[in-house]
């Protein structure tokens, strides 16, 4: 089991950066908000979810989930009223750090995001079909035009 104290992380200087560390049960609720908040529905327990606070205030997250030596993040979230201010990004450079390159299903809408992180568009059949399921399902698939993408 990793060790909370080795993957707190700084991402800056001032007041407003995050600090990320590994979820525990003491975060699921402020997680399970954000998720519903982003439309996302009931996360599954399967991964690893880091968290990014700010001033103790849990403010995203980032679940990775590992499938055939590979990690997708599913999904990385973040509040509403701090996006805009690096966390996503933190979250994104921490995870690609300890996990690897990154796969994951982008919203359309956030594909600039990405785009500017370094990530690139991915074939679908580098997602795996448990994953890709998810957009399949989604009530949102005719106006979200997901995109497979990948952090290498």
């Amino acid at each position: 089991m990793e060790n909370p104290a080795l993957f707190c992380a700084h991402t800056g200087a001032n007041a407003n950066t995050p600090q990320i560390r590994p979820a525990g049960s003491q975060d699921s609720e402020a997680i399970a908000r954000m998720a519903h908040a982003a439309d996302m529905g009931e996360l599954s327990e399967a991964g690893v979810t880091y968290v990014a606070e700010v001033d103790g205030a849990v403010v995203g997250f980032i679940r990775l989930v590992e499938e055939d030596g590979s990690w997708f993040v599913n999904p990385v979230v973040i509040e509403s009223a701090r996006r805009g201010r690096g966390i996503g990004r933190a979250l994104m450079r921490f995870a690609r750090q300890r996990k690897g390159p990154l796969r994951f299903v982008a919203r359309g809408y956030a594909v600039p995001f990405y785009q500017k992180l370094g990530c690139t568009t991915i074939p679908w059949s580098e997602i795996p079909a448990s994953l890709a399921s998810d957009c399949d399902a989604c009530d949102m698939l005719a106006t979200c035009f997901p995109q497979p993408m990948i952090l290498k």
